[in-house]
């Protein structure tokens, strides 16, 4: 009885927090918040300037043809190599800026009410933009669309950049501009949207850190953590929306058999300080409320156990860091395995932890 009047006690604290969290949004409306609470993400309509969008789209297609030879008016130009999917590029953009706050300000204070406030923002997010850099899914006549399902290619949670702990502030909240429309079976990025909680699971276990591969693309810890979800999105919208995502969201890209080329981009928003996981009711942001409810507590002194590291992405190593970062990453392997943290058997055949 004492058990149970406690856990009702904690629930009602956690019920307390997420009304407290939802009625001091600005920028979502009860029911946004909500849903990102619920699903782990929220597309926020006409964000910021659709002329912007359309500014990145036509900057995209002149550098995709300058150096690519994509032509807008020729489909057989558009399909690429290289990339995770068929007809898949990244642009460098322009160079070109957007503040969101002077701006884009209905951006900014959904941003601000996802993390918990501008003031969590280095310099209080005066200098937090977009830019014109575009993630572009032109597709290919041949390629085939799949629901999203657990045994895919290419999950990964963000962030390849630093050691991964439970309150990364490096990767604080992913923002996903649309700079084209996005609609359904057209590319748009597959998330696992129960993902938070294994992944929560697992960084909470782990206060030492894990290493940034690991949960990349071809990471070994992926197939573990996503055989556990059960619900899949496509993320859909129109040009000048903003998408919300947790920082803990799975996803993937997809293949686009539409004949309607994707330009998105993906911000990883830095915070000035790491999450906090016990706090005042009132203090806590969605992102720390959606990661208790995820672990199913009210609270966790969370705090690491090894100093935070950043990384050379994998793709930007030599020789020598590669052969380093590769080493470091077959010992956490093998301890996790000890522990009992083993990648699945079906992982490989899908391109998970080889060469780990």
């Amino acid at each position: 009885m004492v058990q149970g009047r406690a856990a009702s006690a904690a629930g009602s604290d956690s019920a307390a927090a997420c009304e407290q969290a939802l009625a001091e949004c600005r920028g979502l409306d009860r029911q946004q918040a909500a849903h990102f609470l619920d699903h782990g993400y929220v597309v926020v309509p006409q964000a910021f300037p659709a002329a912007f969008a359309a500014a990145a789209r036509a900057h995209a297609w002149t550098e995709l043809a300058a150096k690519h030879g994509v032509s807008r008016n020729d489909r057989a130009t558009w399909p690429g190599a290289g990339g995770p999917v068929p007809g898949y590029y990244r642009t460098a953009g322009s160079g070109r800026r957007l503040l969101l706050q002077a701006e884009a300000p209905r951006a900014f204070a959904a941003m601000a009410d996802a993390i918990g406030g501008a003031d969590r923002l280095p310099s209080d997010g005066r200098e937090l933009a977009l830019g014109d850099a575009a993630v572009v899914n032109l597709g290919a006549p041949d390629a085939q669309w799949a629901p999203p399902c657990s045994r895919q290619r290419g999950w990964h949670k963000d962030g390849w950049h630093f050691r991964h702990f439970l309150d990364s502030p490096e990767q604080g909240l992913l923002l996903v501009p649309f700079y084209s429309d996005v609609l359904p079976r057209s590319g748009g990025t597959a998330m696992a949207t129960d993902s938070i909680a294994p992944v929560a699971r697992l960084l909470a276990e782990h206060p030492e850190g894990l290493h940034a591969d690991g949960v990349q693309g071809g990471g070994y810890l992926i197939p573990g953590l996503v055989e556990q979800c059960r619900q899949f999105a496509e993320l859909t919208g129109s040009a000048g929306d903003l998408a919300i995502v947790h920082p803990y969201m799975l996803h993937r890209a997809v293949p686009n058999p539409s004949a309607r080329p994707r330009f998105i981009a993906n911000v990883a928003l830095v915070l000035d300080a790491p999450m906090r996981f016990r706090r005042s009711a009132e203090d806590y942001s969605l992102v720390e409320l959606a990661t208790l409810r995820a672990l199913g507590v009210q609270e966790l002194p969370f705090a690491p156990t090894r100093p935070r590291e950043r990384l050379v992405p994998a793709p930007f190593r030599n020789d020598t860091e590669r052969a380093r970062e590769r080493a470091r990453l077959r010992a956490e392997r093998k301890a996790l395995a000890e522990a009992g943290t083993a990648t699945p058997d079906w992982g490989a055949a899908f391109g998970y932890g080889v060469g780990a």
